[in-house]
């Protein structure tokens, strides 16, 4: 599984589609970083953690949950250094450099995140925000986390809601989905997964993510031209092309984790789950956790229902 897709921010693959296309205002929706994260998402999150402690926080860009500058025991990984991350945010009035922290471990295409990183068994926890939908080879992923993680660690994951972001015409990944990518070998996305990333994009009042109560209208963000494009280009050339490959509402997600542990696929168990606060929810896994005390089919009829609660606007 290659992880230096996966902490590839979603606004540098789209915002030049929409140039490209003539989306200027979208285009700009998209190049503008994230806010900063509120203090009330920074503390529950944090509280999910085994802190003090040593650990690894995947992807943190210009905006680490756990800065070693605030004296967190912490190592990152990402897919340039320091100075390549300041090179790609110059300029930008939106972020900061000076909260660049420098990169301990750097991701490249080919490798595994535990093969990148190369210290088995040696962290108390992994921080992965809005990474493991970027994944090709998911349970590659979260196997490289259990690799690193120490006896009894955890690994926090803070994954989007696909009802309430721009993936919500998209269909839900299935265990079945992750365990063929993993025989399958993925290391990138196919063409075809490129194509409907573009295809289906959708946006609600021109916006890419939005709160449960927001029924603004939904929009395509792209047209079918762009994604033909799109798949056209991922077919002929051997640059990696960063798009959502997992989607998920909460429940769905919870009976994958699930149906994973259950079948002896990872040795990870839901330790801690926290339903979606605006467009993501928080879980957090671990080899000595209890798992999930919800059944199958009521996950599965949760994520039905869940799945039903969208409204088009």
């Amino acid at each position: 599984m290659t992880a230096a897709s996966a902490v590839r921010a979603v606004r540098d693959r789209l915002a030049p589609v929409a140039r490209r296309w003539g989306l200027a205002p979208l285009a700009r929706r998209w190049a503008e970083p994230e806010a900063a994260a509120a203090p009330d998402r920074t503390a529950l999150l944090r509280s999910m953690l085994p802190l003090p402690g040593h650990g690894l926080e995947i992807g943190p860009g210009y905006n680490p949950l756990l800065p070693k500058a605030e004296g967190f025991d912490v190592e990152t990984a990402d897919y340039t250094d320091a100075a390549g991350l300041r090179m790609k945010y110059r300029g930008n009035p939106h972020v900061d450099p000076a909260r660049i922290e420098p990169v301990d471990h750097v991701l490249e295409n080919g490798r595994s995140l535990a093969e990148a990183v190369g210290r088995p068994g040696t962290f108390a926890y992994i921080v992965a925000s809005h990474v493991i939908e970027h994944t090709p080879d998911m349970l590659g992923f979260l196997r490289s986390c259990e690799t690193l993680l120490a006896p009894g660690g955890v690994l926090l994951l803070a994954v989007p809601d696909k009802r309430h972001c721009f993936d919500v015409f998209q269909p839900l990944t299935s265990t079945g989905a992750v365990l063929q990518a993993h025989l399958d070998g993925r290391t990138r996305p196919a063409p075809g997964a490129v194509f409907d990333d573009v295809a289906y994009n959708a946006v609600r009042g021109g916006a890419i993510g939005w709160a449960p109560a927001d029924h603004r209208p939904l929009a395509f963000f792209a047209s079918l031209e762009a994604a033909i494009a799109a798949y056209e280009s991922a077919r002929r050339s051997p640059d990696y092309r960063d798009v959502h490959v997992q989607r998920f509402v909460p429940s769905s997600f919870r009976l994958i984790m699930s149906d994973l542990h259950a079948m002896g696929a990872i040795a990870l168990r839901e330790q801690r789950f926290h339903d979606s606060v605006g467009n993501e929810f928080y879980m957090t896994l671990s080899a000595s956790a209890p798992g999930c005390p919800v059944d199958r089919l009521t996950l599965a009829r949760r994520a039905m229902a869940e799945q039903a609660s969208i409204v088009s606007g």
